[in-house]
């Protein structure tokens, strides 16, 4: 099970720094880590939207209507933070601005990817994604050295894509109707 600081030490074994015990450790490894660590986090997250941070609510409904285009508007999650709304579950049109959901729409209920700090929630593929993604931000502060920056820039971005590529198989398809290809061929 993966914790932050295994995250963390992952990603400064790769860039061959030394390991931390803890972020709060005097080392400058540990302060390069605990600076980036929960943006990069939130990033890999939002990109690859992974089950284990995928969430389903009802959001609230404020009272006051905006200002144009949209009859309605609803507040977005803080707990879990939302980082990234997937989809309505009304499929209808809507469009996020300052932290809210406007459509017009009467309820909203949307299925979204939530901040997660536990990370010992992450799969394998994302706690991966999420190492290789704090090595490429560590990098250059660490060693000082573009090449090096660049490989890990690259190798993160394949992380993050097979991470994405897990998720995708585990999340099954949506189901095909006879009615859709008759829609087809009409």
């Amino acid at each position: 099970m993966a914790s932050v600081v295994s995250i963390c030490n992952r990603a400064l074994a790769i860039l061959g720094a030394k390991t931390i015990v803890s972020l709060d450790d005097s080392l400058v490894e540990a302060e390069v880590m605990k600076a980036i660590y929960d943006d990069a986090r939130d990033s890999v997250l939002r990109e690859a939207k992974p089950a284990c941070a995928t969430f389903r609510t009802t959001l609230a409904k404020i009272a006051e209507a905006p200002s144009f285009g949209y009859s309605s508007q609803f507040q977005l999650p803080v707990s879990p933070y939302c980082l990234a709304v997937l989809n309505t579950k009304e499929g209808v049109d809507y469009i996020v601005e300052d932290r809210k959901i406007l459509t017009d729409a009467s309820t909203c209920n949307i299925q979204f990817v939530g901040r997660i700090t536990d990370a010992g929630v992450f799969d394998a593929a994302t706690s991966y994604a999420i190492s290789m993604r704090c090595a490429a931000e560590a990098s250059y502060a660490l060693s000082q050295n573009r090449a090096l920056t660049q490989d890990m820039w690259a190798l993160a971005e394949d992380a993050l894509m097979k991470a994405q590529n897990a998720d995708a198989m585990e999340r099954g398809s949506d189901p095909i109707t006879v009615q859709a290809f008759s829609s087809a061929r009409s």
